[in-house]
């Protein structure tokens, strides 16, 4: 099946499109995207930059994919999101790639899930089966382990390290490492 771009849509020369790739109304997929198969685009979506996106990925309206790190220092270099598979990316997530004074790229594993309008920031590496609910902010350099919950509201400090299986309350200000199965409460 090839891909379906809705005739509102735009899709830059040069972006890469997988089989069975949906694309819905007002999209737009930048020149150096990379979309896997049956990735789907509901509306209003944006994928800019260096960005792959993993196959089965679902992208709703409003998510703004792959623009440039929000950091004073970045000169507009071409650094990398990329984005595993079986993803839930929901209304007005924002995802940054990386910086050239980080490792240059922002990972996302596969089968996470993104609740409306959270962040990934610049040069973040997120492991698989992690859920960022409502309003999560992840700050630059971030790490984020397998089976991680963070609850709505949650801030994750920069540099810092969030072991794997870990859950946080809502509201919960993260601004040391916490270790693996640990708990982070707060208000």
């Amino acid at each position: 099946m090839t891909a379906s771009i809705h005739p509102t849509a735009i899709v830059e020369d040069g972006a890469a499109l997988g089989e069975g790739v949906r694309i819905g109304p007002f999209c737009h997929v930048g020149p150096h995207a990379v979309l896997a198969e049956n990735v789907e685009l509901m509306s209003h979506v944006v994928v800019a930059g260096h960005t792959s996106v993993g196959a089965n990925v679902k992208i709703y309206p409003f998510a703004s994919i792959g623009h440039p790190p929000q950091d004073l220092k970045y000169k507009g270099e071409p650094t990398k999101l990329t984005i595993g598979k079986n993803c839930l990316i929901r209304e007005g997530v924002t995802m940054n790639p990386g910086t050239v004074s980080g490792r240059g790229l922002t990972m996302v594993g596969d089968n996470c899930f993104f609740l409306a309008n959270s962040h990934v920031a610049h040069d973040c590496v997120i492991g698989d089966n992690v859920v960022m609910a409502n309003n999560v902010m992840l700050g630059g350099h971030s790490s984020i382990g397998n089976f991680t919950i963070l609850s709505g509201g949650a801030a994750v400090q920069q540099f810092v390290r969030v072991g794997p299986h870990v859950f946080t309350s809502g509201f919960a200000a993260i601004w040391r490492d916490v270790i693996p199965y640990g708990a982070v409460f707060g208000f």
